[in-house]
């Protein structure tokens, strides 16, 4: 294993750990997502396809829930103005 794919594999597991240190759904959200893109980037480096399906379902429900929490607050922003 090379340099930078260990430097992908620590930033993947450094963002993940600060994500989990997050308060607020959204922003552990947000951070999970980018260390699940992380992963993403390891796998495909490993050539280890599990590590990189997993990676990519993660950031697919990441990225749901992330617009139904917009979508929420779009809606209550919207009954406010009225």
């Amino acid at each position: 294993m090379n340099l930078s794919t260990e430097i992908i594999g620590y930033l993947a597991i450094g963002t993940g750990f600060f994500a989990i240190s997050k308060n607020d759904m959204t922003t552990f959200r947000f951070w999970h997502l980018i260390s699940s893109f992380f992963y993403i980037i390891y796998g495909f480096f490993l050539n280890s396809y599990p590590l990189v399906i997993a990676g990519a379902v993660f950031c697919v429900i990441h990225v749901y829930h992330l617009r139904k929490i917009r979508q929420a607050k779009n809606s209550i922003n919207k009954s406010t103005e009225l």
